[in-house]
């Protein structure tokens, strides 16, 4: 894989079969809605990168087939009716760290990918993993996640990749880069040295506390400086 182009017509041509396969095979069509690859678009080299389990359902609508979105979801956050938790944890962060409105909006609109390692959207991850066992898919669609996951990483070569939650964090961290690094405040950090990239993930279960996010957080602002974010 030499460019991010290449990298949407494979994944675009992947998302594609898996879809066909879904409509001929599934018993469990009631629990997918389609497909979400970016949420925002592509910029090269960004400044950060997410990288969470799999879209959820949305707004509820059946059959989405979306590669890439207007905008970042994240900035809902400063928007009078949002209603998406993640957002709200994720500038907390930013804010705990000391960024103020203004550069959190500036450098999440400008700066900042969002991406997940399954693109199959289910209401949690329990779904998506009964909906790939039915189809007898579970290894292959892990497999060819986590390979679609590294490529984009090489190819953007972000600053900072974010990874939210510990799943995410094993799938990439642990099972593609051969590291165990999660410690017992409930979050994880390795230096891919070949990328210049800091890596870190935390928790999102509800064991993820004050103190556990007062570690996270100093460990954000320490690679943020070192990143000259």
């Amino acid at each position: 894989m030499t460019n991010i182009e290449e990298w949407k017509t494979e994944v675009k041509k992947y998302n594609s079969e898996l879809n066909e396969k879904l409509k001929i095979s599934s018993n469990k069509k009631e629990l997918y809605y389609g497909f979400e690859v970016l949420d925002g678009k592509i910029i090269k080299q960004p400044k950060i990168l997410f990288i969470g389990i799999n879209p959820g359902k949305g707004d509820g609508k059946k059959g989405k087939n979306i590669f890439e979105t207007d905008r970042i979801s994240y900035l809902d956050f400063f928007d009078e009716d949002y209603r998406y938790h993640l957002a709200e944890k994720t500038i907390n962060f930013f804010k705990l760290i000391g960024w103020n409105d203004e550069k959190i909006k500036n450098t999440f609109k400008k700066e900042v990918v969002k991406t997940n390692f399954y693109h199959l959207a289910t209401e949690n991850v329990s779904d998506l993993t009964t909906i790939l066992n039915d189809i007898n898919h579970r290894e292959e669609y892990f497999k060819k996640s986590a390979e679609f996951s590294i490529q984009l990483i090489n190819l953007l070569k972000p600053k900072i990749l974010i990874l939210e939650g510990k799943s995410v964090f094993d799938n990439i961290v642990e099972q593609c880069y051969g590291k165990k690094v999660w410690n017992s405040n409930k979050y994880g950090y390795l230096y891919d040295n070949i990328n210049n990239t800091h890596i870190i993930g935390y928790s999102r279960g509800r064991d993820f506390t004050v103190k556990d996010r007062a570690h996270f957080t100093n460990k954000l602002k320490e690679i943020c400086v070192k990143s000259q974010i």
